[in-house]
């Protein structure tokens, strides 16, 4: 702080001199480093010598932002129009949108919203008070309803929005049942402090400050006095107090659910939603009658959740018409989705109705794991594998012109990845679909397939085999397998869908590396593999990382007797979960798969497995030795 504002009375005493330009790239990039490090602790620097190179707007813009505060309305908007379109700009957009809402110039904020991307609540709230402080009549209701919409959706809000939200009770334009809807939003998604908020000095105040005591001890607080008059909302309470203690224990749920309904009148509806919670819980842990009580639920009241653990629990016990009894419910869209695609197609195969085969055809084409499957069960090739892949780099030259992709680059370059995807990201949100893929391929090009992979992301389009699926590290990946006598593309396919081919990528729960390895599970590999001088920073080293991984995955391999599906799943979950998850009776691997109680490993293992099967494909077609998935996928369940 001291040091601050020695900076604003004496800012001569601050700069660093310099005694020559820069007159190489090289010295203009060692001279940034040095002037961005100064800038980004609150220091001074001139730089001037720097207004040509590429980055130059990134010392203006830390000169700007270390000091914010003090930092004039005049300075931000010279910096935003000097740099148009540009991330940075578009950073200090959201900050004059804020001053400019702080200083009720509601027409400037219309004009300078249209240079606005993002932002959130920071951005949205200050548009949304000008729109309404600048309307009159039906105009303003229109506004106001806009502004109700974005408080009901529940999203984090920003002290911007406070003026907002103070205008819609000023217009009466939130009731009690509004309210209440708030408070529920911010219920189900545990903001309980922001709950509280939301009714104080309200007459939901009693009830939500049960709410939360029912969060964390349902069962002790469902007696409570105030739960013994019946309403729509007490009724809520006891149903969320209900599942909330189904998810520890479902037989506890059930016991106090009938004892409930003896004494309060629930509707049918709120009935429906008890029941498909404690059968769907049961469904995911397999309870042998979980599939009847989800049957006994009428299927116009089922949940979309109970709906698809209906079918998975059928798929899992080869039960095909009420697989069909399951998907009839669900909406348009779901039925479209590849897993209920295949599924529905299989079912209606297993009954024995007629030509249902060809109903495989369109999602052959794909090149994921229904697709394979469907391909397979028509004894199709891989069609989208065998597609000659674009000619990208005609392209790419006009791609490399983009000043925000220079920049990316260039931020690469000085191992600034942070801030290098962060401008690549919001370039590509000026790009139409093709030049989105043409960018994907100057990724490559560049050595990011990182970049590349997250790039088609953005455009949805799966089948772009040759951008998603790029061979980074063959020889190493190839090795490493070859050592543990594993397949290399189950290698390949394990490390593009943990780290997407950064090596220096950590996770949440602090895996690490290419294939993304806890710290305590690395120590025990290494230890195995006689390495005693492990360390946790080696694993951010690509040999030592794709080395212990392979050695891992053959370990599970062999633990699980050969069988891919049930080893990919165990490098996700651990191993100790899969011999829960293991049928007594014997099944085909997909219909194994279909119903791993985990949304994560389930997504995993069909995604490792279609990776695996693309590697092969790109590592092994030329000789004929690449696998099918379904040769790839061994029966699960009883002796097997």
């Amino acid at each position: 702080m001291t040091y601050k504002l020695l900076f604003f009375c004496i800012p001569v005493l601050a700069l660093v001199p310099f005694q020559s330009f820069a007159k190489s790239l090289d010295a203009q990039r060692k001279d940034f480093i040095e002037a961005y490090d100064i800038l980004h602790k609150g220091g001074a620097f001139s730089g001037s010598h720097l207004k040509d190179y590429a980055l130059a707007s990134y010392l203006d813009f830390e000169r700007i932002n270390q000091h914010l505060k003090q930092t004039s309305d005049q300075a931000l908007d010279d910096f935003i129009h000097a740099n148009p379109k540009s991330y940075l700009a578009n950073k200090l957009t959201i900050e004059r949108l804020t001053r400019l809402a702080n200083q009720q110039k509601w027409q400037d904020i219309l004009t300078l919203a249209e240079k606005v991307e993002g932002g959130g609540s920071k951005a949205k709230c200050p548009i949304l008070n000008a729109q309404i402080n600048t309307s009159e009549g039906k105009s303003k209701q229109v506004a106001l309803l806009a502004a109700k919409r974005y408080w009901l959706k529940g999203k984090a809000a920003s002290k911007a929005c406070n003026a907002v939200i103070d205008l819609l009770h000023k217009n009466k334009m939130i009731n009690d049942n509004d309210l209440w809807l708030r408070i529920s939003k911010a219920m189900e998604k545990g903001k309980t402090r922001l709950a509280k908020s939301l009714a104080k000095n309200s007459k939901h105040q009693k009830l939500v400050s049960l709410w939360v005591k029912l969060r964390k001890k349902p069962a002790k607080h469902l007696n409570h006095k105030l739960l013994q008059k019946s309403t729509s909302k007490t009724r809520h309470l006891m149903t969320y107090a209900v599942k909330r203690i189904a998810r520890k224990d479902t037989d506890k749920a059930k016991k106090k659910w009938r004892k409930l309904q003896q004494t309060h009148g629930f509707t049918r509806d709120e009935k429906a939603d008890v029941d498909s919670y404690i059968a769907t819980r049961d469904a995911v842990d397999h309870k042998p009658d979980a599939l009847e009580q989800l049957m006994a639920i009428p299927s116009e009241k089922r949940t979309k959740e109970a709906n698809v653990w209906m079918a998975r629990s059928a798929i899992r016990r080869g039960r095909w018409q009420e697989v069909l009894n399951a998907i009839k419910p669900m909406s348009h869209d779901e039925k479209k989705q590849d897993v209920w695609t295949y599924w529905r197609t299989y079912a209606k195969h297993r009954l024995g109705k007629k030509n249902t085969p060809e109903d495989y055809y369109e999602l052959s084409k794909d090149a994921s794991f229904y697709g394979f499957l469907a391909a397979d069960q028509l004894k199709a090739p891989y069609e989208r594998l065998q597609k000659e892949e674009p000619d990208w780099d005609q392209f790419i030259p006009e791609i490399k012109k983009t000043a925000g992709f220079q920049r990316a680059v260039e931020l690469y370059t000085l191992g600034l990845t942070k801030l290098a995807r962060k401008e690549w990201m919001w370039e590509l949100k000026q790009l139409s679909h093709h030049d989105k893929l043409v960018a994907a391929a100057y990724a490559l090009e560049i050595n990011q397939p990182f970049l590349a992979i997250i790039t088609i992301s953005q455009t949805k389009d799966w089948n772009q085999v040759g951008l998603r699926f790029p061979m980074k590290y063959k020889n190493l990946v190839i090795k490493s397998a070859n050592s543990q006598n594993i397949d290399p593309a189950w290698v390949y396919g394990i490390m593009r869908r943990e780290s997407a081919f950064d090596s220096q990528i950590s996770s949440s729960a602090n895996a690490k590396g290419l294939m993304q390895i806890l710290p305590r599970t690395a120590k025990e590999v290494a230890r195995k593999l006689g390495i005693k001088s492990h360390k946790t920073s080696d694993l951010l080293i690509p040999e030592k990382n794709a080395r212990l991984g392979s050695a891992y995955l053959s370990q599970m391999l062999k633990k699980f007797n050969g069988n891919f599906a049930k080893a990919t799943a165990s490098y996700n979950a651990g191993p100790h979960r899969i011999p829960k998850w293991t049928p007594v009776f014997p099944i085909v691997a997909p219909r194994w798969i279909e119903s791993i109680p985990f949304n994560e490993t389930r997504n995993y293992v069909r995604a490792v497995m279609s990776y695996t099967t693309i590697y092969d494909y790109k590592l092994n077609h030329k000789t004929g030795k690449n696998l099918r998935l379904s040769e790839r996928l061994h029966p699960i369940g009883g002796n097997l």
